[in-house]
């Protein structure tokens, strides 16, 4: 059968001489592994008409059952030509496309494929301090589309108003109570500052990103007039999630945040 639509172009891969072997995010159909026959030939008619990141409409033969499938056509709807020139964009994104590539499945993302265009066409003019941000953002927006958000409400019980520091169940993906059973009290853990709180907060509720809101700030005190690092907060935090709830490799995240090098040391999540 064939069918058409929008999709992006997650990974490449060299499947024969003159072949390739490209794995997409599509609006309809979720992700999807397609082969692009004689894609490398001088004369092809699929030369420059896609690549990484692109956004494309595709008509392909659609197997019955999950597999690999056949283009017919393949026309590029947004190329994202500033990525070229923008190494840390390229960077997240390349990040972002393996996030959605290793943990989607073939079945309908409309929401997810609508968040991932959003992320990439941001990464085209988002300034190094505003990828992290953006990153973060989209690791929460993955986990919703999943299923498995992290629960920050608070029990005026175990958590009062001056305690600065929660403690936080990985495994049940909510704060630490008195409340819970044993087997959820001595579940893995990491404990959070209540700004970093804050920040996850703002993120879970964004349906789209906004750099104003997310300004990177050189030093932030707390009202113990102690300093502390947001940026690394967040990302420990979602990084222990995200690695312990979809089973990922932690190298390729760290590796991810290496390459940005953006050196920020805090940043604050500024309202509307």
């Amino acid at each position: 059968m064939i069918v058409k639509t929008n999709a992006i172009a997650l990974q490449i891969r060299g499947w024969s001489k003159t072949s390739h072997m490209v794995i997409w995010l599509t609006e309809d159909y979720g992700k999807i592994t397609t082969v692009v026959k004689g894609a490398c030939r001088p004369k092809s008619a699929f030369l420059g008409q896609y690549d990484l990141f692109y956004t494309c409409e595709l008509l392909f033969y659609r197997r019955g059952r999950d597999g690999t499938h056949m283009i017919r056509e393949c026309t590029p709807l947004q190329c994202r030509a500033p990525l070229r020139s923008n190494w840390r964009g390229v960077c997240a994104a390349g990040y972002l496309a393996y996030l959605t590539a290793r943990t989607t499945t073939g079945h309908e993302a409309k929401a997810l494929y609508a968040d991932l265009s959003h992320a990439l066409d941001t990464l085209c003019d988002c300034d190094a301090q505003s990828i992290a941000a953006l990153i973060f953002w989209f690791e929460m927006r993955l986990l919703l589309h999943h299923g498995i958000s992290p629960d920050f409400r608070t029990c005026p019980q175990c958590h009062p108003a001056g305690a600065q520091w929660l403690r936080f169940s990985i495994e049940s993906g909510r704060f630490a109570c008195a409340h819970f059973n044993e087997s959820h009290i001595a579940a893995p853990s990491v404990t959070l500052h209540r700004d970093v709180i804050k920040c996850l907060r703002r993120f879970a509720g964004c349906h789209q990103f906004k750099a104003r809101h997310y300004t990177p700030i050189m030093t932030l005190e707390n009202k113990n007039n102690k300093k502390m690092n947001l940026v690394l907060g967040l990302s420990r935090f979602l990084g222990i999630f995200i690695i312990f709830h979809l089973d990922l490799p932690a190298a390729v995240r760290r590796v991810a945040f290496e390459s940005l090098n953006t050196n920020p040391t805090s940043m604050r999540v500024i309202g509307e």
